[in-house]
């Protein structure tokens, strides 16, 4: 089982390679069935890290052509995600009683407001 700390090292790998302008594949990874994101000509599970390279399947005029309309779809969908995760972390912070899950938490929900505030500016 993914301890807390792989879990947010796994949506950082994610956020930052969609930020780099990588997409969310709608094929999930075949070990574990997690997100993965497309960056070139590499696809990155965000859950457990496996990588493939896709060897360039798409040509550079197909990938420029579909780039705006797949990255603002994939931005949405990310800023939808973290829209969860933040009322998920919040509700959880109201029910914990201590101090040290409280202070990670709370530095976590700050991360996700950050990536949110980006993701949406992206989006405009």
């Amino acid at each position: 089982m993914a301890s807390s700390e792989d879990n947010v090292s796994g949506i950082k790998t994610g956020a930052s390679l969609l930020a780099s302008g990588g997409t969310l594949t709608s094929e999930p990874c075949h070990k574990c069935s997690g997100v993965q994101v497309r960056l070139g000509d590499k696809i990155t599970c965000i859950n457990c890290g496996n990588e493939v390279n896709t060897g360039g399947t798409q040509t550079k005029a197909e990938r420029d052509k579909a780039a705006p309309v797949r990255r603002s779809a994939v931005l949405t969908s990310v800023a939808s995600l973290i829209e969860e995760k933040i009322a998920l972390l919040a509700s959880e912070i109201k029910v914990e009683n201590d101090i040290s899950m409280q202070r990670q938490k709370v530095d976590l929900l700050d991360r996700y407001l950050g990536i949110l505030e980006r993701t949406k500016n992206l989006i405009e």
